[in-house]
């Protein structure tokens, strides 16, 4: 895909380590995402009912509401966000409940930034692939009622802006 007509990736970042919102976004904004950064659950509820997210980066240990209850909200919010759990107290009880919520990825701090990157790269495209698939599976399922020529028109221009991705 021509990267010159390929869609910036919109992120959410939740920590509650402010100056860790504040550095990471400017070094991800640098690679060309456009990023919004919250220190808390639910300011990053408030921001996933006003805006539409590829990727979310949230702190599982956090004050007022935890990592794994922000991904709970998210996901009912927006499903086909991805998730990476980003986290300096890992453990296999909060690894497993991440995996529960089809966390995309779990890291512990301190991580490798090319690594993060990378992993940002492969949910936005997971995000993608499951936004494809599932307009597939949808546009399908109009053929097989044998819609007429106007409903698929219509439906599937319905279906392009439901689950528009890059």
């Amino acid at each position: 895909m021509d990267k010159s007509t390929t869609k910036p990736t919109r992120l959410l970042l939740v920590d509650d380590e402010e100056d860790l919102v504040t550095y990471l976004g400017q070094r991800l904004q640098k690679r060309g995402m456009v990023v919004h950064g919250v220190t808390n659950g639910p300011d990053a509820i408030k921001a996933a009912r006003a805006e539409v997210f590829d990727v979310a980066i949230v702190d599982l240990q956090m004050p007022k509401m935890n990592g794994i209850e922000v991904m709970q909200q998210l996901s009912a919010l927006q499903p086909f966000l991805e998730a990476i759990m980003l986290t300096g107290h890992g453990s296999h009880e909060s690894a497993w409940e991440a995996g529960k919520l089809h966390a995309f990825r779990y890291l512990i701090k301190p991580y490798d930034f090319d690594a993060l990157l990378q992993m940002i790269g492969e949910a936005h495209a997971a995000r993608n692939d499951a936004l494809r698939r599932t307009f597939q599976d949808k546009f399908n399922e109009l053929i097989a009622r044998n819609a007429s020529a106007r409903e698929i028109m219509t439906e599937s221009e319905r279906l392009r802006r439901e689950y528009e991705q890059d």
